[in-house]
C-alpha cells in the first residue's frame, strides 16, 4: 500500500505530469513531488503507426481522449526526435530568431514550429511536426518542453570527467551523446532490431570522432541489455557503468 488517499491523487499540486512524445505514440505519467518513492503512475500510452503527416492529429487525440492530462499539473513534455541540431547557445544569441533561421537551413520546416532547449553554453533545435508547437504551447502553458537527446546530455554532462559514451536504451531506438569532460562530441539517435545494432553504432560513434574506445567509459541506462552486449563494452571500453 502507498498510503495515499482520494484527496492526495485529486490534489492536483503534488503531482508532475510527464508527458513522452515518440513519432510512433505517446505516453503519460504522474510523478509525487512529495512521496519521491512511489512509482510513477500510467495514465495512458498509446501506440500509433509512424506517419509524420498525422503526427499532430494524433497527439491531439490522444491528449483529448485522455482529459486527465489536462487538469492543473505542472509538466515535463520530453519529445523524441531524430532531426535534432544542436549549436552554441553564444551563436544564437547574436540575433534575433538566429535557432530557427539556422534549423531551417538544414532541415525541412516552418521557423514557426521549431522549438529549442538550453543547456548552458548549449541549444538544440528541434521541430517534429508542423503545429505542434503552438498546440502545446496552448495545452500546456508552463510546461517545460524539451527533447531526448538534450535529456541524455543534461543527465550526463556533470557526471564524470574524461571521455564518456552514455547510451540510453528504448524499443527499437538508442540515444547516444558522447561527451568530453563537459564538452558535447556528439548526439545522435540511431534505431536497432538486436544488440549487435547499439554495440555497432556505439563503436561506429567513436571511430568517426576519432574517440579510442580504450579510453571511453560507457555509461548504458533504459532498457536491460543482454549480458554478452555489456561484457562486450567492458571488455573493450574503459569501463562501464550501468544507471536505472
Amino acid at each position: 500500500m502507498n498510503g495515499l488517499t482520494a484527496a492526495d491523487f485529486a490534489d492536483t499540486g503534488q503531482w508532475r505530469l510527464i508527458l513522452k512524445i515518440f513519432p510512433s505514440g505517446m505516453s503519460a505519467h504522474l510523478e509525487n513531488t512529495i512521496h519521491t518513492d512511489l512509482e510513477p503512475q500510467l495514465l495512458f500510452s498509446t501506440q500509433w503507426e509512424v506517419d509524420g503527416a498525422n503526427l499532430l492529429r494524433n497527439i491531439e487525440n490522444a491528449v483529448y481522449d485522455h482529459p486527465r492530462v489536462l487538469d492543473d499539473f505542472s509538466a515535463r513534455i520530453i519529445i523524441y526526435e531524430r532531426k535534432v541540431l544542436f549549436m552554441p547557445t553564444e551563436l544564437i544569441e547574436e540575433t534575433e530568431g538566429a535557432e530557427e533561421s539556422y534549423y531551417t537551413s538544414v532541415f525541412d520546416a516552418e521557423s514557426a514550429d521549431v522549438m529549442t532547449d538550453t543547456d548552458r553554453d548549449i541549444t538544440v533545435a528541434y521541430a517534429p511536426a508542423p503545429g505542434l508547437r503552438g498546440f502545446l504551447s496552448r495545452t500546456f502553458p508552463g510546461a517545460r518542453i524539451g527533447c531526448n537527446l538534450m535529456d541524455v546530455l543534461r543527465k550526463h554532462r556533470d557526471s564524470g570527467e574524461g571521455t564518456r559514451l552514455a547510451v540510453t536504451v528504448r524499443e527499437e531506438e538508442a540515444d547516444y551523446v558522447l561527451l568530453d569532460g563537459r564538452n558535447l562530441v556528439s548526439a545522435s539517435t540511431h534505431g536497432w532490431s538486436a544488440p549487435a545494432d547499439i554495440i555497432y553504432h556505439a563503436f561506429n560513434i567513436m571511430e568517426v570522432y576519432g574517440v579510442s574506445h580504450s579510453e571511453t567509459a560507457v555509461v548504458l541506462s533504459g532498457d536491460p541489455l543482454p549480458e554478452d552486449t555489456v561484457a562486450f563494452f567492458d571488455k573493450f571500453c574503459a569501463n562501464i557503468e550501468i544507471k536505472s
